[in-house]
Order: C-alpha cells, then sequence, then structure tokens
C-alpha cells in the first residue's frame, strides 16, 4: 500500500483499482497548466468531503487571489457533499453560483473520480440503469475491468476541465452545451482510452451504445455522445489517434464535438420524443416486469418513433437503438407479445430502416419565446441589447449508420 493510500476493500469482481494519485499527477505531467486550476479530490486519501476540499486549500488560496471573483465557498462546498455521497462528477468554480452572464469564465474545476466502490459491474450498472445480473444490455467479460472503468470516468471528468473553458448561454438558443460538453468529455477519454489499452479495444463501441441506449431508456439526451464516438472509433481505425499527444486528443475532441454536437433544437426533439419511452422505463420498473418483456415492450416503442418522427436526430438514436437490441439482447428471452404486436413492430423496423431526414424541426410558438427569455434571464441578458459575442452556427447534421 502507498503511503498515504487508504486501504482498497475487497472485492470479488473487476480487479485492482486505479491508483487515483499516480493517475492525477500523470495528469499534471501532460498539463502542468493546470495544476493551478484542476483539483481533484481523492477517495482513497480521504473518507471525508470536507477534508478531501482542505487537502487543496493552499491551491485554493492562490487561486483566490489570482481571482478575487471566484465564488470559491460555493463550489468548494457543492464538491464535499458531491464527495460525501459518492457521486464522480466536476464542479465548475466561476464568478457566481447560475453563471449570471452571458459569457461566464470558468476560473477552475474541482474534481471527483470514481471510487474504489466503483467496481467494473457497479459502473456498468451506473451507465446502462440496469442491476448486475440484468440481460440488457450485456457485458462482455473483458470489459469487467474496474481499473479500466475508473480510468474512463476520471478521463471524462478531466476533459472537462481541458475543453470547456466559458459557459455561453447565449449560445443555448442556437446548441446544447450541455451536450457539446458531453461529447468533448467523452471523446476526449475514448481517445487516451485507445492509447492506453490498444487500438483493439472495443470498449469506446460499448459506451457508444450505452450512450444511445441511455438516451432513450433513462431520457439522457445530455450524454447523447453516439455520433462523436462513431468519429473517434473511425479515427482508430485509421491508425490516427495512436500518436496523438494529450493536447492533441484534447484539441481533436473538442473539433470532433463542434461538428457533431446536437443543436438545440434537436435537443429538444430528443427530449420531447423519449419522454414516452422514459415511462415505459418507468412502469417496466413499477410492475416488474420480465427482462424480455421491457426489451420488446422498448423496442417497438422507439421503432414507432423511428417510422413516425421528423426529427434527424431522434431517427439516428432509433436506428442504433435497434442495432443495439440486434447486439445486446440474448436471442432466447422469453417475452410475451402476441403475434399481431410482433408484425406492427417488424413493419415499423422496415419503414424507419428507409428513411431519411435532413431538416432538424425548430422549436416554435410560446415555448420557444419562453426558453429563449429564460436564458436571457438566466445570463443577464437584458431584452432588446446586443450581444458581443454571436452564437455559433448550428452543427451539422451527423452521419446516420447503416441499422441491421
Amino acid at each position: 500500500m502507498k503511503p498515504g493510500r487508504l486501504p482498497v476493500p475487497r472485492r470479488n469482481d473487476g480487479g485492482p483499482a486505479l491508483d487515483v494519485a499516480a493517475a492525477v499527477e500523470e495528469f499534471y505531467q501532460e498539463f502542468p497548466q493546470h495544476r493551478k486550476d484542476v483539483f481533484v479530490l481523492n477517495p482513497q486519501q480521504h473518507t471525508d468531503g470536507k477534508a478531501a476540499v482542505a487537502a487543496h486549500d493552499a491551491g485554493f488560496a492562490k487561486l483566490a487571489e489570482e481571482f478575487p471573483k471566484a465564488m470559491l465557498p460555493f463550489a468548494k462546498s457543492l464538491a464535499a457533499g458531491a464527495f460525501k455521497h459518492k457521486l464522480p462528477m466536476s464542479v465548475n468554480v466561476t464568478d457566481s453560483m447560475f453563471a449570471m452572464k452571458p459569457d461566464t469564465p470558468i476560473f477552475a474545476r474541482i474534481v471527483m473520480p470514481a471510487g474504489d466502490e466503483y467496481t467494473a459491474r457497479k459502473l456498468h450498472s451506473m451507465f446502462s440503469g440496469k442491476g448486475p445480473k440484468g440481460s440488457f444490455p450485456v457485458m462482455k467479460d473483458e470489459f469487467n475491468n474496474s481499473e479500466m472503468w475508473q480510468r474512463y470516468v476520471l478521463d471524462h471528468e478531466l476533459g472537462h476541465a481541458l475543453t470547456q473553458m466559458s459557459i455561453d448561454k447565449q449560445s443555448m438558443k442556437v446548441s446544447s452545451l450541455g451536450n457539446k460538453a458531453e461529447c468533448e468529455a467523452d471523446c476526449y477519454s475514448m481517445i487516451r482510452h485507445y492509447q492506453r489499452y490498444g487500438a483493439q479495444s472495443e470498449f469506446p463501441d460499448y459506451i457508444r451504445d450505452l450512450r444511445n441506449m441511455n438516451a432513450i431508456q433513462r431520457g439522457d439526451v445530455i450524454h447523447w455522445t453516439s455520433p462523436a464516438l462513431d468519429e473517434v472509433i473511425s479515427l482508430n481505425k485509421q491508425g490516427k489517434l495512436a500518436n496523438l499527444t494529450p493536447a492533441e486528443a484534447r484539441d481533436l475532441a473538442v473539433d470532433i464535438a463542434k461538428r457533431t454536437h446536437l443543436s438545440a433544437d434537436a435537443e429538444n426533439n430528443m427530449m420531447t420524443e423519449f419522454a414516452r419511452t422514459l415511462k415505459i422505463t418507468r412502469m417496466a420498473k413499477d410492475k416488474n416486469l420480465p427482462e424480455g418483456d421491457k426489451a420488446m415492450n422498448m423496442l417497438a416503442a422507439v421503432c414507432d418513433i423511428g417510422a413516425t418522427t421528423q426529427s434527424p436526430a431522434v431517427l439516428d438514436a432509433c436506428k442504433r437503438f435497434y442495432q443495439n437490441f440486434v447486439d445486446y439482447v440474448p436471442a432466447d428471452l422469453p417475452q410475451s407479445m402476441d403475434k399481431e404486436q410482433l408484425q406492427k413492430t417488424a413493419k415499423d423496423v422496415g419503414v424507419m430502416k428507409s428513411r431519411q431526414l435532413d431538416k432538424e424541426p425548430e422549436m416554435e410558438g410560446l415555448k420557444r419565446i419562453f426558453r429563449d427569455a429564460a436564458i436571457d434571464f438566466a445570463s443577464g441578458k437584458k431584452p432588446g441589447a446586443e450581444q458581443d459575442n454571436k452564437p455559433p452556427a448550428p452543427p451539422r447534421k451527423p452521419d446516420i449508420p447503416k441499422a441491421g
């Protein structure tokens, strides 16, 4: 056991935990400029959130001296709470609790990694929304590597720290800033994954598929990074990632996210359409349905949505889900759909797979007026005032892979 490190609990799966201190030091060696503004709370050295935060008091003092407007007490309190409740995440240090400016600078980030209690199977359960023994989606034995999963979580959170330097709330009228940030973080972490675990790894493919399933089954549209990860996976197959420096990996992640993240309209359309599938997930849990019926009910709804939606992003996610179903649902899983229901789903599959959509329907009417007014208020913009920075152009439509 390394000096200062708490004992690692015994576990029955996933192998040894990630050495967080060594991983963080590696990060600082690669990005020395971030020693002063990225603070990682180490769960292997502290059990109390306040103590974990206090370990960085010297760094926080220097940050406060350089940026007097930084709301450190609020960020530190939030980070200590997340640490206490064992929530892997990163906390922005800005100049207000609610970032009340059109373009709010991020002075620093406080990062909480996944602690030793997060085995590979527990992280898989958290990402998939399924219990450790759930049948859908299955997890390959080769992914039962706790260090690998914990490294992914840490690299993802550090990816946020490296890529999102400000919060431009006015851009939310055009782009999903939350989805853009998640695309950046996932792309960075998966590029580094290939560099650490080899170009033959299929773990990034699995994360891509989990992100898609989560958008549909759990309504987690913000983390729909699947189109962005398609590009990372493709570049890896072309041999273009292995020799990138960490800084080049960061820059590539930003570039991919800029081109593939959701527009504000696409985000709204996905959240609206997949409210239906989220209800199916909740109903299945409330009624404790068998795994086969859960999977088939979800597939039927997704294919119906895919056959009727006017949103390219929704159609893309539905096509992906059909392929996810083929790839991850055991063929012998019992289910109780009758012949007529199965025929309806099969018909919807055929219609969905043949469809191509180009233009994302725009949010209209009072809903858009209210949303834009809320963004103006949240960013401190006065009605009618001109903005110094124009919102970015909408991202290009992601390529839709062939399903089936």
